[in-house]
């Protein structure tokens, strides 16, 4: 028996309706890699993916100009 959506993974409650929650997600790998980074750019909408991308390349343009390069 599945339960409500909370964060990715669904509550789990046995037959007798108890539900146990899921172990917290980490935030690194073990590689280094910062999971929370990933998990909020997957919680947007590919159009707000897009508007994050095209901010960045913005910003990266002006430093650029900044910088005389």
């Amino acid at each position: 028996m599945f339960g409500p959506l909370r964060g990715y993974a669904y509550i789990m409650a046995d037959s007798h309706g108890r539900v146990e929650e899921p172990a917290p997600l980490p935030d690194y790998s073990e590689d280094g890699v910062d999971l929370t980074l990933i998990r909020w750019m997957l919680s947007l909408t590919p159009v707000e993916r897009m508007q994050v991308l095209e901010e960045w390349v913005d910003g990266m343009l002006t430093i650029r100009e900044l910088n005389g390069a």
